[in-house]
């Protein structure tokens, strides 16, 4: 049987190595409990399935939740009070929050997505949700979760570096092609600013960013640092509109926020530029890329603070905001 080697960064005890072998599923309909059985055993687990939770259901370090079951969030509690280190997972077929639980696991279940998408889970569950702001800049986040010193994290957005994160990115994009999903990328960026960006700066503003994309994303959704400039946002079964609603968000948040540097009121915004992988056809991860950065120079061209797309990107048609 596989095993799963899931590495977890802790604050204080450092790198610790999960073996994750088992995992229970929870779903009321048969054939629904028989499909993601199936799914998490081809990716090398051992599964039991159950159509509802039991008091002893045995050892396991995954749960799933299929998408028929009833009042989630109470079946979630009687799994923290059983099994209070498993990962818990919503099986869901159309992204969107499942806040009740640690994550999403799209449907269909791709074994092989699935051996990327649970150690980066594990992980994600142990990044900080946000800080706090304070007298117009950002607060440090209570304590950074690091890698030994590998740069898993970027140290301002706390977002993993996209070095360490591409090969999910790259997974994500053939299962969407594979499978005729929709999917979106987003890069952000910050428009300029009449000042010189030094590094107190810069880290008010990362900070600042870094919450505002934390608060508009779904549980779905992956931010990624892919250059020192440039925050990714992968939006999976996401198209054009979805993305844009999530872009715009962004942007409004930034908007609305302003800090104070040398005496001097700044209100920063951020431009975004959209690319999208349309069901049927066939792209690249660097092709969405590319797209995403001429929209996003369009949008800077244009005066900032806008979300922009190619005209020629498949999909639907959406004016500048």
């Amino acid at each position: 049987m596989q095993v799963l080697q899931v590495r977890l960064y802790g604050l204080v005890s450092g790198e610790v190595c999960m073996k994750v072998t088992r995992a229970i599923v929870v779903e009321p309909g048969a054939a629904g409990r028989r499909k993601l059985k199936e799914g998490l055993e081809k990716a090398g687990l051992e599964v039991s399935a159950v159509a509802e939770w039991e008091a002893e259901p045995g050892r396991a370090q995954v749960v799933v939740l299929g998408p028929s079951v009833e009042r989630p969030a109470q079946v979630v509690r009687a799994v923290r009070r059983g099994l209070p280190q498993a990962l818990v997972l919503a099986a869901q077929h159309t992204p969107g929050k499942a806040g009740f639980a640690d994550g999403i696991l799209p449907l269909p279940i791709s074994a092989r997505d699935l051996k990327v998408r649970l150690p980066e889970l594990v992980k994600l569950r142990s990044l900080p949700r946000g800080t706090s702001a304070r007298k117009g800049r950002a607060a440090p986040a209570s304590e950074p979760v690091r890698a030994s010193g590998d740069g898993l994290l970027d140290p301002l957005t706390q977002f993993y570096v996209f070095a360490h994160f591409k090969d999910f990115v790259f997974v994500e994009v053939k299962r969407s092609r594979r499978y005729g999903l929709p999917l979106a990328l987003a890069l952000v960026a910050f428009d300029p600013l009449p000042v010189r960006v030094d590094r107190e700066l810069r880290e008010q503003l990362y900070g600042g960013l870094a919450l505002a994309i934390r608060r508009s994303l779904r549980d779905t959704d992956f931010p990624v640092q892919y250059s020192a400039e440039r925050v990714l946002l992968l939006l999976p079964h996401t198209d054009l509109a979805g993305a844009h609603t999530v872009a715009r968000r962004v942007c409004e948040r930034v908007a609305r926020s302003s800090l104070t540097f040398d005496d001097q009121l700044l209100r920063p915004t951020v431009s975004v530029g959209l690319a999208a992988l349309a069901p049927g056809r066939e792209s690249s991860f660097a092709n969405l890329v590319r797209q995403a950065q001429s929209s996003l120079e369009e949008a800077q061209a244009a005066g900032g603070n806008r979300v922009e797309m190619l005209a020629e990107t498949p999909g639907l048609e959406i004016e500048g905001t």
